[in-house]
């Protein structure tokens, strides 16, 4: 083995005269000297302008490989793929039985962009594919190291390209002289079964038609043997790559392809056939303004066949089908298409990624996933483009592109013709849509879920299918059966997806427990409602999938619309007990607990604005009292900022404990940057132009430092600054206490003149220790809302002081009344409606009964009990279970 062949070889300059030898691989063991050279003038810029840029796929690499057999007028051709692509011995082989090469053969196949398979006079059996000589190369993208062992007039050859050798910029090739020994018969059996050994019993199938034992095997043989392989190589999906074997490389009988020993088939269309389309005896299905073209018969390779001569295209022929089922099998994005158009030009096909050939945006449809045309265009060959898979813009291309659309939309108007026979009797047993119109039938659901019956994990997942349920019914798989006979509302945990497919019972099932569904689930009116929302989004789903949307795309499309669902009911409206909670879980996110802070700022009256970010407080929070008593404006503004623990410890503060325990996350005075915060106060009426200019300034954390002590440094910068201290249970505590003691921001505001935690949280305490007040007018408020909601005059604070003094004799000041509507909005902020002066409901009084139950439950007996006795016991409704 040379020097060279290991990559040792001194590093020669392009103004040198010599040129580099490569010798064959080391698995070729040859027993004797080089017979020949083969010149190589090539420079790596030329390499990498040829390869990654046409064949930027690895999967390209197979298709020139095998279009380069074709060409040869191979009948056979073998691909080996091993399992593992990183070993450190894996090779790629690519085996056919065509003309193959000689010495003149390999110095032709190395000349770069140059080919002599289309020069006139040469024997060929097929009108070749390739003309620009560069095929080859495409195998840079795959393997260090490219090896050809080749049998050619009784002689067997082989000789190496080492890609490593390669060097030199685009103007100053680089000459490489590859080598070319002789090989005995045995040699090169055994070079071709070291890179076959793994394979076992499937290599025979070449090993044995290339060598067999009488020894009379093909006239002509060519292995291409790429070792040393790269990262990209590693990455080949073999899925994916047998498609490419069997849907974009030219397959008919007299050429046949196999894959690690099994044959490929010449196509992946599988399933029932509901409408087909022969080019050349179908046109008369066609409007009478496309019929443009003449029908005629031609041979094709030996074989007789129908063809349409179109005015500027030229004689085309092939065949259009439609499927009861997608062709779309899995992930899309790893196995490709088996649908659309398939455009070839001698056999070639010039759109391998593209299913649409840009015909039009009409083809934007769920027709698409099952339709299915290959035709051919030979006449357009000087069109075709140097990269092989594109075709340059022309009239005749134009004219094809239509006469394509024309077939196309046959076949859409066939497939509604199918939708409008399956309905969704889920719909008309509503009693509400007496006819639901073809987009909204089950067939899209029915094809996505034989999808996901065949193996589609992503589609399975997209339409909720648990995996022990994967089993399709014989009757919904041969579509003699509803796919869908009802609409289920079960719980099945609040993390869960708001909508599922049930096979089994053939239902969509919504999660009861879902946030948004159990929101409203309660409220009289809605199931209805919620039921036709969960079937919507579950046909919406397939609606996309129908639609050539890849599943991905669709789950995570439907995973946003979830999360804004449940942003709607996490954000707005919280009852006062879930913002306490929330409060207490957020302690160790900053982020988290400044929302929360704002949001048990506007659930005890405040209009808060988030502000946040860099030289400003978390947010500003504004109450506006009016005047009282022809007094001053009773009006006030405070800024606010959260402190997090910034840790995941635990709260672990005694809401009646003197002290913080040692444990409970603590800033330090330095950490609460009280100076900073003052001056965020007395910046913040200009920079975001405040009526009311803020006069506090609320510091929420965790815990402080000398938390207790009256002594400590963060009383002293506290007061200094003008900073009220509160700790997340002490505020959490606040936020429960408020709509049980009829708190407002007026009765607040004195807890904005303390400076230090201790002191606020003795004012919480004494709020809680207050005896409770007199049970509230519930049933008075509810009663006058249910009146006024018939009238135009909405209901207002004086409305409800008025109703209450006439009907209980109770003389409720504004502040009172205010604190009363606003308390039991906080209790139930779905079903109340309260901007800090008009009320109303959102619901039936039963549901503002219902919500007001539930909430009032969370707290204890003692805390609520006023409450609690003054809210009737929402009757049960009509239809409920008792």
């Amino acid at each position: 083995m040379s020097d060279v062949a290991n990559g040792e070889a001194e590093q020669l300059s392009f103004g040198e005269a010599q040129a580099v030898s490569i010798s064959p691989a080391p698995f070729v063991g040859a027993a004797r000297e080089a017979t020949d050279l083969v010149p190589v003038r090539i420079s790596l810029a030329i390499i990498e302008r040829f390869s990654e840029g046409l064949y930027s796929s690895p999967n390209k690499t197979f298709e020139e490989l095998v279009s380069n057999s074709y060409d040869a007028g191979a009948e056979h051709v073998w691909v080996y793929m091993p399992g593992d692509l990183s070993a450190p011995h894996a090779s790629i082989l690519v085996i056919d039985d065509g003309e193959s090469m000689d010495i003149q053969g390999l110095q032709d196949l190395w000349r770069i962009g140059k080919s002599r398979k289309r020069e006139e006079g040469r024997r060929q059996k097929r009108e070749p594919i390739g003309k620009f000589g560069i095929g080859k190369l495409a195998t840079y993208v795959l393997a260090e190291e490219l090896t050809y062992l080749v049998f050619k007039d009784g002689v067997y050859r082989a000789v190496t390209m080492d890609y490593q050798m390669v060097q030199g910029e685009m103007s100053e090739p680089h000459t490489l002289n590859l080598e070319v020994v002789e090989l005995a018969r045995d040699e090169a059996k055994e070079a071709l079964l070291s890179n076959l050994r793994d394979y076992g019993i499937r290599m025979k199938i070449v090993t044995d038609f290339l060598f067999p034992d009488g020894g009379a095997g093909p006239e002509n043989w060519t292995a291409a043997v790429m070792t040393r392989l790269k990262k990209p190589a590693q990455g080949i999906q073999q899925g994916r790559l047998r498609w490419v074997l069997s849907s974009a490389i030219p397959l008919n009988p007299s050429f046949n392809l196999y894959y690690n020993g099994d044959p490929i088939d010449a196509s992946k269309a599988q399933g029932d056939v509901k409408w087909a389309f022969t080019i050349g005896e179908s046109e008369d299905t066609l409007p009478p303004e496309k019929r443009i073209g003449q029908a005629g018969r031609s041979k094709v390779d030996g074989v007789e066949v129908p063809t349409y001569t179109l005015p500027l295209a030229g004689k085309v022929w092939g065949q259009a089908q439609l499927f009861e089922d997608s062709l779309q099998k899995g992930n899309s994005e790893k196995l490709g298409r088996s649908h659309g158009f398939f455009v070839r030009v001698r056999n070639r096909l010039i759109n391998l990624d593209d299913p649409t050939f840009n015909v039009g945006p009409e083809l934007r449809h769920g027709t698409l996933t099952r339709f299915h045309m290959v035709i051919n265009a030979d006449d357009l060959d000087e069109l075709v483009a140097s990269p092989r898979e594109s075709i340059r813009d022309s009239p005749e291309v134009r004219e094809l592109k239509e006469y394509m659309l024309a077939v196309f939309n046959r076949a859409r108007s066939t497939l509604s013709a199918l939708d409008e026979k399956d309905r969704l009797p889920v719909l008309t047993q509503q009693g509400r849509i007496s006819n639901p119109p073809p987009g909204l039938t089950q067939g899209p659901l029915r094809r996505m879920l034989r999808r996901a019956f065949q193996g589609d994990s992503a589609v399975r997942d997209s339409l909720g299918i648990k995996p022990d349920d994967a089993i399709i019914p014989e009757t919904l798989d041969q579509g003699t059966e509803e796919v869908l006979e009802q609409i289920l509302v079960e719980p099945s945990g609040e993390e869960n997806r708001l909508i599922s497919y049930d096979p089994r019972r053939r239902a969509a099932v919504i999660n009861q427990a879902h946030p948004f569904i159990s929101n409203y689930i309660d409220n009289k009116g809605t199931q209805e409602a919620l039921q036709l929302l969960g079937l919507t989004e579950l046909l919406t789903q397939a609606y996309m999938l129908d639609e050539n949307i890849d599943a991905v795309t669709v789950n995570r499309i439907m995973q946003r619309r979830d999360a804004f669902l449940r942003d709607l009911v996490s954000y707005h409206p919280r009852t006062a007990p879930v913002i306490a909670k929330n409060l207490r879980d957020a302690s160790n996110d900053e982020k988290l607990l400044e929302d929360a802070v704002a949001d048990a700022l506007s659930v005890m009256g405040y209009h808060v604005q988030r502000v946040g970010g860099s030289g400003t407080p978390d947010g500003i929070a504004t109450v506006r009292l009016g005047r009282r008593n022809a007094e001053k404006s009773e009006s006030y503004a405070l800024t606010y900022d959260a402190k997090s623990s910034g840790s995941d410890a635990r709260r672990m503060l005694d809401p009646d404990a003197k002290q913080l325990p040692a444990k409970t996350p603590r800033i330090q005075a330095g950490t609460a940057r009280t100076s900073v915060l003052r001056v965020h106060r007395e910046r913040a009426a200009e920079q975001f132009k405040l009526e009311v200019a803020p006069s506090y300034t609320l510091l929420v954390a965790p815990g402080f430092q000398g938390d207790g002590d009256d002594k400590a440094l963060i009383g002293d910068i506290c007061r200094n600054d003008g900073i009220t201290p509160i700790t997340v249970e002490d505020l959490a505590r606040l936020v429960e206490l408020f709509p049980l003691r009829r708190l407002s921001p007026l009765k607040l505001r004195d807890m904005f003149q303390l400076h230090t935690p201790d002191a606020v949280r003795e004012f919480v305490n004494k709020i809680a220790a207050q005896e409770p007040p007199e049970a509230p007018p519930v049933a008075e408020v509810i009663d006058l809302l249910v009146q006024y909601s018939e009238r135009r005059t909405p209901v207002t604070i004086d409305t409800i002081m008025t109703a209450v003094y006439e009907r209980r004799g109770i003389d409720l000041d504004r502040e009172e009344a205010t604190a009363i509507v606003r308390g039991l909005a906080a209790l139930a902020p779905v079903t109340m409606y309260f901007d800090g002066q008009l009320v109303a409901l959102n619901a039936t009084p039963q549901g503002l009964l219902g919500e007001l139950t539930v909430t009032l439950g969370e707290y204890p007996h003692r805390m609520s009990e006023a409450y609690k006795s003054a809210v009737p016991v929402p009757r049960p409704r009509e239809g409920d279970k008792e």
